[in-house]
């Protein structure tokens, strides 16, 4: 049923990702979703039922829609994203925005160029505990990061640029004054798995000012976690990014560097649950209905798109491979 007054948004990609965005899209006062793309049939049909939508196989006409949202894998985003931004259509891309990074920066220059909106599903950058610790920095001198998983069939690319990705745009958050120098990257790869790209990978940066950041990121874990770690000058800022909470420990920084898990121990001043706050994802989409609304400046989210993805492939260049079997 058409909402009048309401941008009307079709979404590409009915995979999990997908079903995340059809999700949020569907409950959302502020659109209303009228179309799934998705080649498999029985996939996106299933899932424009599910939220009462209309399916397509390919993204056709786009005369009537105000909007697109692309969730399908990163290998298809250049050439639907490019299909979009010449109808002048605002364009939501999961991140990230494209498979290299000479194709992102087309895709963006393109953009800026016709004055369409373009966002990137920098969905870290609405996750309570990672707003609540930038709320307290005052004087960051490091930020450390560790993003572990077990594997996931969905991952089609490298754990850099799949899961790395939202550690260095926050560490650009925290860190905005320039492009960061890459003083050590080593990528380890799984050599038996049948997959693309590396499973681990630890990056050290270092940014102007003698500031640091060390993040690691691995889809081989045995264990689940995303931490971020904020250290001034006599405080640390602790972020659990799952449980989303935080903690400021008021003590010396080569203090905390002796424990093991400061994040598990010791006196801290504050502790602060996030959880209960708004979904990341719901909360990254009313950032883009202000944007389409006309409420924030398209340009300059459009801009902060490329550090993110100027950095991963300077990483990516730079790496030292190691080789590792299962």
């Amino acid at each position: 049923m058409t909402r009048p007054g309401v941008p009307r948004v079709l979404l590409a990609g009915a995979g999990v990702m997908g079903s995340h965005h059809g999700r949020i899209l569907a409950e959302s006062p502020r659109c209303e979703l009228v179309a799934v793309v998705d080649p498999a049939q029985d996939r996106g049909q299933a899932l424009a039922e599910r939220f009462g939508a209309d399916w397509l196989p390919t993204i056709g006409n786009l005369s009537t829609v105000d909007a697109v949202v692309i969730a399908s894998s990163t290998d298809q985003h250049r050439g639907i994203a490019s299909d979009v931004l010449a109808e002048d259509i605002p364009l939501f891309v999961e991140k990230p925005l494209c498979a290299s990074l000479a194709d992102s920066r087309e895709l963006i220059d393109t953009a800026l160029r016709r004055g369409v909106p373009l966002m990137c599903g920098f969905v870290e950058r609405f996750n309570p505990a990672v707003r609540q610790a930038l709320s307290l920095v005052e004087d960051p001198r490091s930020v450390q990061t560790q993003r572990f998983s077990g594997y996931s069939a969905r991952m089609h690319a490298g754990v850099t640029w799949d899961l790395l990705v939202h550690d260095i745009d926050i560490s650009l958050r925290i860190f905005p004054a320039g492009v960061p120098k890459v003083v050590n990257a080593t990528i380890i790869r799984k050599g038996s798995r049948d997959r693309i790209g590396e499973d681990t990978v630890e990056v050290d940066l270092e940014f102007p000012g003698s500031r640091t950041a060390a993040l690691t990121a691995s889809r081989v874990s045995p264990r689940r976690e995303r931490r971020l770690t904020i250290r001034e000058g006599s405080r640390t800022i602790v972020a659990d990014l799952l449980h989303q909470s935080v903690r400021v420990y008021s003590q010396p920084v080569s203090h905390l560097l002796q424990k093991d898990d400061v994040s598990r121990g010791g006196d801290f001043s504050a502790c602060l649950d996030c959880s209960g706050r708004r979904e990341p994802l719901a909360a990254q989409w009313d950032r883009f209905a202000d944007i389409l609304e006309g409420r924030v400046d398209a340009q300059a989210e459009t801009r902060s798109i490329l550090p993110s993805h100027e950095a991963v492939a300077t990483i990516l260049d730079s790496a030292e491979e190691l080789k590792s079997g299962d």
